[in-house]
């Protein structure tokens, strides 16, 4: 007790409240059973409190308030205190078995590519707050309900814990872009603007492109591809009107940049209902099964949709025929089409018109400067 006749908790201690309560009846010279006949509760009640065995609640607050002098509040809030640890402590005790969960996640890699852990925490609660769940059941039960949808077939080289954080780290760097509610017709305007970033420099592209997909209701973040994920991108509806486009720069150059950009628009326009989350695996890093058949039409949806959105494929026919194809022809070309040169010669590679040694030259190398990162 101090100068001021109230007792005092040692700071970031939590007893059991009994205990204050046993030193109130010693300040007061009362009995346990003294405190029962002033409070009107059982001596039973008054005993399993002191011992630490039964917890306060309100009503026996509201009791204590009268009898002891002091609020309600002051007994509960010892309550909570206590609880609060005891329920830590639980947790600190089981996470001992959540050792073999942390493992299987690239914490080391996450932490040098900035992502979005906590610090100050043990590695199994940082992953905890970074995923926001509660234990690795509740991780396992939200990351199965999200129903993602992958191009490519998982492999054993392809590790789902590392496609989850790194979709995870999309969501949270996503937060912090302001978004309209999504507008489908907006966003189909909005692909000429984009298409015309194709022949801007790339370290003057990501502000642009966000905000012009930001005014349609999309997210567009790039994020550090994590080892054991062979990931392109990812579309994600966060909301019924807010969606995620997700993007690596697995191949750093801007024809796959871009290309990549309107394939998973493509899958925000033409899949909503059916595919909600839809993660585009490299198709060099696994198998070309498909992991769910209907992904092979969507696919090839997406990508006709990128293709023909950049390159109208009657400009591209007529171009093709006239078999054609120097740098200056194709930066000729490219700019009267209205898009970035490497952009056609990425297109004429793939379609076999070009081997994949020519025409490099037009194709703009991408690093992670342009994101700013350090």
């Amino acid at each position: 007790m101090d100068s001021g006749n109230k007792l005092v908790l040692e700071e970031g201690a939590a007893p059991h409240p009994g205990e204050m309560v046993l030193e109130y009846l010693d300040f007061h010279g009362w009995s346990q059973a003294d405190l029962a006949r002033r409070t009107g509760l059982t001596p039973k009640t008054i005993s399993e409190i002191c011992n630490g065995k039964a917890p306060i609640m309100p009503p026996t607050a509201l009791a204590f308030e009268k009898a002891l002098q002091r609020p309600a509040h002051f007994w509960l809030n010892l309550q909570r205190k206590f609880d609060e640890v005891e329920a830590r402590n639980h947790e600190c005790a089981e996470s001992l078995s959540w050792q073999d969960w942390v493992n299987t996640f690239p914490l080391r890699e996450m932490r040098e590519r900035k992502f979005s852990l906590p610090a100050g925490r043990s590695d199994a609660d940082a992953l905890l707050h970074f995923f926001g769940v509660s234990s690795p059941e509740s991780w396992n039960a939200v990351w199965k309900a999200s129903s993602v949808a992958y191009r490519q077939t998982r492999t054993s080289k392809i590790r789902e814990e590392s496609i989850a954080a790194w979709v995870r780290e999309a969501e949270l760097v996503a937060r912090d872009l302001e978004l309209e509610d999504f507008n489908e017709q907006l966003l189909l305007n909005s692909l000429e603007k984009l298409k015309k970033l194709t022949r801007v420099g790339a370290d003057e592209i990501m502000e642009p492109v966000q905000e012009i997909c930001a005014a349609a209701g999309v997210a567009v973040v790039w994020i550090p591809e994590l080892r054991n994920t062979g990931i392109s991108g990812c579309a994600k509806w966060l909301t019924d009107k807010k969606a995620l486009v997700a993007l690596t720069l697995r191949y750093k150059t801007d024809d796959q940049l871009w290309f990549t950009l309107f394939h998973e628009i493509g899958h925000i326009l033409l899949h909503r209902s059916r595919r909600s989350f839809v993660v585009d695996n490299a198709a060099e890093d696994l198998s070309d099964l498909i992991v769910d058949p209907e992904m092979r039409q969507f696919e090839a949806e997406a990508n006709q949709f990128s293709a023909d959105s950049l390159i109208p494929p009657n400009i591209l026919g007529e171009f093709i025929r006239r078999r054609t194809f120097t740098n200056e022809s194709i930066h000729d070309f490219a700019e009267a089409t209205g898009v970035g040169p490497g952009i056609v010669v990425g297109r004429l590679q793939h379609d076999g018109v070009l081997q994949r040694h020519q025409g490099n030259k037009l194709k703009q190398k991408i690093n992670w400067e342009f994101a700013n990162e350090e």
